[in-house]
């Protein structure tokens, strides 16, 4: 009897063996990533031999168990790791506006972010200031503090909570989809905002249209609507400004526009996007003036308006808000 027992622990061993080689042989690990997943396994082998000695057919159970385990996570490491071990990359921080942003990556890897780091498919994002981030496809995604994003894919991420803002344009590749509790907004073009938090999800469109896939079915949105989605599946609509005070933190976390070389015109519709608000000229020598006329410079660290108003100030126009519009005209 004891000498059965031990054959089949022997080749219980062998099995276990067999099975780690198979799964981490799924993709190269670096040196520390393997000292954690060894350090992981021993911790689980600790546990398990603290235990009331089990039988032989529960001992198999055991070591097959823990096996495939280990396997799953190799392979989840795997799934993000291109050759030579490094995680798809999904943009790069462009600005922290405040603070800086903790990154998680399944258990190897937790650091802060800083302005010019990568973010990488698989980092779990917690913002604890404003910050924008330069997708690697095109276009931009801008985060309140207190925002947890997890990195899903290059074009998928989840909003854990928080607040985001998507400005992804039809020019740039792939379109993005945000999970979230109430369902999985999809980006059909080109920019929208989601508030997620217990009681609800807020979706604003702001430009283009978006797809909300929920329990309860499809629901497209057009620029100027409100969705408000409850875990349950009910959704209902509104109408909403593209401008205004509720969007002044998306403007605040603008990209950098570089005005050297470009036309005002250019400059003007940069402006126009950032704002949610058209531009509108009062006669055609204004509108001539601004497509003629080449800036130089830099308008680098300022808001959109602050740098509307520094720019046409080297200029023959001037502009005022009216309404919704902003309006550009020859100075008096």
């Amino acid at each position: 009897m004891t000498e059965e027992i031990g054959s089949a622990e022997k080749k219980s061993d062998a099995d276990l063996d067999h099975a780690l080689s198979s799964a981490l042989r799924t993709a190269p690990l670096h040196p520390e990533t393997l000292a954690r997943v060894r350090a992981a396994v021993e911790n689980e082998w600790r546990a398990a031999a603290a235990v009331e000695r089990p039988s032989s057919r529960s001992r198999r159970w055991l070591w097959t168990s823990l096996a495939a385990t280990i396997a799953v996570g190799a392979l989840a490491l795997g799934w993000f790791a291109r050759p030579g071990g490094t995680a798809a990359s999904f943009g790069s921080i462009s600005r922290l506006n405040s603070g800086d942003i903790d990154v998680r990556f399944a258990m190897v890897r937790h650091h802060s972010l800083q302005a010019g780091s990568p973010v990488r498919v698989g980092d779990i994002l917690t913002a604890e200031g404003p910050a924008l981030i330069s997708l690697v496809g095109g276009g931009t995604l801008r985060i309140t503090a207190a925002t947890v994003v997890d990195v899903m894919g290059a074009n998928e991420i989840r909003l854990e909570r928080g607040m985001i803002y998507v400005d992804k344009p039809l020019a740039a590749s792939g379109n993005l989809r945000v999970l979230t509790r109430a369902g999985t907004v999809e980006h059909v073009g080109t920019a929208f905002e989601i508030l997620s938090n217990d009681q609800q999800v807020r979706v604003r469109v702001r430009e283009g249209r978006i797809r909300l896939r929920s329990t309860s079915g499809d629901v497209m949105a057009d620029a100027g609507t409100e969705l408000l989605a409850t875990p349950d599946g009910k959704v209902a609509q509104h109408s909403i400004n593209t401008y205004g005070g509720d969007w002044i933190w998306v403007a605040a976390l603008a990209p950098e526009y570089e005005i050297e070389g470009h036309p005002l015109l250019d400059f003007l519709q940069w402006v126009s996007r950032e704002l949610g608000r058209p531009v509108k000229f009062a006669d055609e020598h204004a509108r001539d003036v601004a497509e003629h006329t080449i800036l130089h410079g830099t308008v680098r660290g300022r808001a959109p308006l602050d740098a509307l108003a520094n720019v046409l100030t080297t200029t023959t126009l001037v502009y005022e808000m009216r309404g919704e519009t902003i309006w550009v005209q020859s100075s008096p």
